[in-house]
């Protein structure tokens, strides 16, 4: 059971109840407190537990008190609905004296707040018979699909809060990042010879992403050299060199402004946790601050250099196809951050192979990946040392492969988010096909050997939410064994929707000449900026899915010829 600094978790119970009605009741001497992470100085705690007597058959029940104290209800989420089914949700909430809390429900029905049995100022909201959260695979965010109830304080203020959200923004913005006359200096060296506003906009981009030291991802500071180091405008990181990732956005925004853009702050949702809209989600604690936004002929363009693994004009996903705030000096308007396409988020995967006659497979692989493909990989390995991301791109492949062996691992352009980032290594993997008599067994979709079913179960409870719209280009060579030749080499037909969301191109063919299986595939999910979908498309999108996968998965033959 997980917790934070500030809450405690109580009067922790548990017991099993067999089939014959015995009971095991678990000891206090067997819960335990531990630590289970740390992030700088935020510790993660939990107390910990393993429920005696489990079998097939039993009945397992435990409960717990978690409370909070010294903090302001209003923010507060209640979580009604976890990973496992509850018998009995209860909270206690005092709020403030003379203020009215306003529970809004998301996701269930409306619930009223009673007087607690023994008052002392709390209300009491109870819900029985909750079932768990069902997890399945690409669902919506859980604020979208769990119950939970967000309290806030009703207030004249409230009702202003998108205007005073809007106020504060712009004064910082003005205040942060005004031109003096060093920034106008920079400018005209960066800008000298850009002809178009794109030119000029990347120089600025490319100089307060590379030339900048970004002390949010820089693993040498310590948390007090961190807090020591004074920036207060775009100036400071301009005479320093050095600025959080916040602080290096402002000095892109001082720079453009002296360049002559108009320019914004960004204040965003964020699509990994919930749909934002300033209806649906009315309270400022749903947004933050995303990137600047620039005007640029008659549209507005979005940039965050201060982020050191996105591109030019590039967002991470979760920001995309956003409700966003946009904020300057003449107030705010609300506009919808654009949803990259499958061109913007290409793999490029290469394998040139030599196929062994006891169908052993070993060569060289090159990956190469742009846009959100890069971009996730690079924000989820910033912070970790080179060794660990070659173990991490190592123990990616060995979940598909498990006998894969790997070496001669390289890593490219890791921290240069304008260049595709690279992978290359040998492989080698014993019984790659499978061998029958004279005959060899062989998937030439190398790249989608050993994968699954995107989707495995026949029925579905929540709407289907992909990340981001992507594409993947496969070429294959395999070098057969000597005194091998390919007996079968139908390739599947094109799989695609009537639409063209998702589509699937297989060619296979053989170079006689060396004896050379070719294989190339071409795909593509996302098209025409779907990647939203009802349950009620479930089944057949999981029948587009399955079709991929045994296109992926299409073997050929191979027959010894002597």
């Amino acid at each position: 059971i997980p917790f934070l600094k500030g809450k405690k978790v109580e009067d922790v119970a548990a017991r099993v109840i067999k089939a014959d009605g015995t009971i095991i009741t678990l000891l206090p001497s067997d819960i335990f407190e531990r630590d289970i992470l740390t992030i700088r100085k935020v510790k993660v705690k939990a107390k910990s537990f393993a429920v005696p007597g489990i079998e097939p058959g039993v009945i397992v029940e435990y409960q717990y008190r978690e409370s909070i104290k010294n903090d302001s209800a209003g923010g507060e989420r209640l979580l009604f609905q976890r990973d496992i089914p509850l018998q009995r949700v209860t909270y206690y909430v005092r709020p403030y004296e003379g203020m009215t809390l306003e529970p809004k429900f998301y996701n269930m029905p409306d619930m009223r707040f009673t007087t607690a049995p023994n008052d002392k100022g709390f209300s009491v909201a109870t819900m029985v018979n909750v079932p768990s959260l069902k997890e399945e695979p690409y669902m919506p965010p859980d604020d979208e699909v769990r119950r939970w109830v967000y309290l806030s304080y009703q207030s004249f203020a409230s009702l202003l809060k998108w205007s005073s959200l809007s106020i504060g923004y712009s004064e910082f913005l003005k205040k942060v990042s005004k031109p003096n006359k060093e920034i106008k200096q920079k400018v005209a060296e960066l800008t000298n010879g850009a002809a178009t506003d794109e030119e000029k906009l990347r120089k600025l981009y490319e100089f307060t992403q590379k030339n900048i030291k970004n002390i949010t991802f820089d693993n040498s500071l310590s948390e007090e050299q961190r807090e020591n180091l004074k920036i207060k405008d775009a100036d400071d990181v301009l005479k320093t060199g050095t600025g959080n990732s916040m602080f290096i956005d402002l000095l892109f925004a001082s720079l453009a402004r002296a360049a002559g853009f108009e320019v914004n702050i960004v204040v965003s949702g964020d699509r990994s946790e919930n749909f934002f809209s300033p209806d649906k989600y009315n309270s400022t604690s749903f947004v933050h601050p995303a990137c600047i936004s620039i005007k640029v002929g008659n549209d507005w363009k979005f940039y965050n250099p201060g982020t050191p693994y996105l591109p030019f004009g590039r967002l991470v996903w979760n920001e995309e196809d956003v409700n966003a705030m946009l904020i300057g000096d003449g107030g705010f308007i609300w506009k919808r951050t654009p949803l990259s396409s499958v061109a913007d988020s290409p793999a490029r995967r290469t394998g040139k192979f030599k196929l062994l006659e006891d169908g052993t497979l070993e060569g060289t692989v090159k990956l190469e990946y742009e846009g959100h493909q890069a971009i996730t990989r690079r924000r989820e390995g910033i912070m970790d040392s080179p060794n660990k991301r070659e173990e991490n791109i190592k123990e990616e492949i060995k979940s598909r492969i498990s006998t894969a062996e790997v070496s001669e691992l390289s890593i490219d352009n890791f921290t240069d988010s304008s260049k595709p980032l690279t992978y290359i290594f040998k492989i080698r993997i014993p019984n790659y096909a499978q061998k029958t008599g004279k005959r060899l067994f062989v998937q030439p979709g190398f790249f989608e050997y050993g994968s699954t079913p995107t989707f495995s179960s026949a029925t579905r409870t929540h709407d289907i939410v992909f990340p981001y719209p992507w594409s993947e280009q496969d070429n294959v060579e395999i070098q057969l064994p000597k005194g091998f030749a390919l007996d079968n080499a139908d390739a599947p037909g094109q799989v695609a929707d009537p639409g063209k969301i998702g589509v699937l191109n297989v060619n296979i063919g053989i170079d006689k000449a060396n004896n050379i299986l070719n294989y190339q595939r071409n795909f593509h999910f996302g098209g025409n900026d779907k990647i939203n979908f009802p349950v009620a498309a479930y089944q057949p999108l999981k029948n587009l899915f399955d079709a991929f996968h045994k296109a992926d998965t299409h073997a050929v033959t191979i027959k010894q010829t002597n």
